[in-house]
């Protein structure tokens, strides 16, 4: 069972949404890589995909354009960024996990060099954008096996320095046993929020 979780305190079961934030406050704190991030103005949510191994099983929706600016113009025509309020906390993140995909795919560790993958691409500003590049791949640099192989130094040294370890443990079940174990898996579910056109139409012909 994948549940939207609107009221935790009347939900039994695992909150995955919970668990991941805490985990990722402990990468924060524990990793000086990550260190300007602020875990209150990130979103961690679920949302579903079917069990097949193939396919996105996590992604960082950064709720601001390019540079952290509110709005940008394409083709004339202006757009504004969303905006997502958390019990008045201004998000600026979303981390999407696909449930049960994510924790199908791989052991503990794998899950783990995930998670902090998508903390990776958060901007080292801050603001609402992603960290960039040079050059056309701006995502992951010139080399997507560099930036890998990067993503996994951090994990390892997550790992052997981290004074939580207890906090990933959960990383090492796949869906069905965590489910199993729990009786249910739940988590904040939220649609991936849409730039709106704001550009003012002028009438056509005289007035």
């Amino acid at each position: 069972m994948l549940q939207g979780n609107t009221d935790k305190n009347s939900v039994t079961g695992f909150d995955f949404t919970g668990n991941m934030t805490l985990l990722v406050d402990d990468i924060i704190k524990t990793h000086p890589f990550f260190k300007h991030i602020k875990v209150k103005n990130i979103l961690i949510a679920i949302s579903t995909s079917n069990g097949n191994r193939n396919g996105v099983v996590a992604k960082l929706r950064p709720m601001l354009f390019e540079g952290g600016s509110r709005t940008k113009t394409v083709r004339r025509i202006e757009y504004a960024a969303p905006e997502v309020m958390i019990n008045g906390t201004n998000i600026l993140y979303i981390v999407y996990f696909h449930l049960p995909r994510f924790l199908n795919h791989g052991d503990q560790k794998t899950k783990l060099v995930t998670v902090l993958h998508e903390l990776h691409h958060i901007s080292p500003l801050f603001n609402g954008d992603i960290r960039r590049y040079p050059g056309k791949n701006y995502a992951h640099g010139n080399s997507r096996k560099d930036f890998d192989s990067l993503v996994s130094i951090y994990t390892d040294e997550y790992i052997h320095t981290t004074a939580h370890p207890e906090l990933s443990i959960f990383l090492k079940f796949k869906y069905n046993e965590l489910k199993r174990k729990y009786g249910a898996i739940y988590g904040d579910m939220i649609r991936i929020p849409r730039s709106k056109n704001v550009s003012f139409q002028k009438p056509v012909g005289n007035i």
